[in-house]
């Protein structure tokens, strides 16, 4: 037994795949971008790794490259995810799916004014990472309290999952860039049921839930 009490749910918190126009940096925030090939074979390899799990929850923000992903994962299970507004990624309003050179050529400076300001910066018609944390943290709750026990899977955007991973660990949100989310990026995060949690595993990949599965049910994945 864990000193926060017994094992209440465990949240594996993915990020989304590769993206289609993963060959330049993007902000592609509310941008309804779908996956490359690459980001769709990432989620295969997460979705047989997660085949000898029984999963109790699948959930994802409403955006396509989220859903894809958990859409993946839940074939193999019989689950639909069931989609949330509030899980999608940070807006980024007058940058929406521009990329970084765009956005230099037609924002100069401003880049470098959001990395000093990570805390307080907001594109215009966009949202700050505060705003970002507020809509987020209360849904992610919500599906915590949702499920007492089992294993629950939300597939969602690496400014969402620095968010929560943040609160959970106290990292101030001017740090969170100090938290990697690749493509296809696994966390797992166990709670308890005195409502404390632990991060198990952060930034990871489908190998290390492969780990967790006893040798004789192992998968042969390649």
């Amino acid at each position: 037994m864990s000193m926060n009490g017994s094992p209440a749910c465990r949240i594996f918190l993915f990020r989304h795949g590769e993206t289609a126009n993963a060959e330049k940096v993007c902000f592609n925030g509310h941008f309804d971008i779908g996956l490359s090939d690459k980001g769709k074979e990432q989620f295969k390899k997460i979705a047989d790794s997660l085949k000898n799990f029984q999963l109790d929850g699948l959930y994802s923000s409403d955006l396509r490259r989220t859903r894809e992903g958990a859409q993946t994962i839940g074939k193999a299970h019989d689950l639909s995810p069931t989609p949330y507004t509030e899980m999608r990624e940070l807006c980024f309003g007058d940058w929406e799916g521009m990329s970084v050179d765009e956005v230099n050529s037609r924002f100069p400076g401003m880049l470098n004014q959001r990395m000093e300001n990570i805390a307080t910066f907001q594109v215009e018609g966009g949202e700050s990472f505060p705003q970002l944390r507020d809509r987020v943290l209360p849904k992610f709750q919500e599906i915590v309290s949702r499920h007492s026990q089992g294993n629950v899977v939300i597939v969602s955007h690496g400014g969402v999952n620095r968010v929560i991973l943040g609160h959970i660990l106290g990292i101030p949100i001017e740090n969170i860039f100090r938290l990697q989310q690749q493509y296809a990026a696994v966390n797992i995060i166990q709670f308890y049921n005195d409502g404390n949690a632990t991060v198990e595993l952060m930034g990871g990949t489908y190998r290390e839930i492969i780990e967790q599965i006893p040798d004789d049910k192992k998968l042969k994945i390649q």
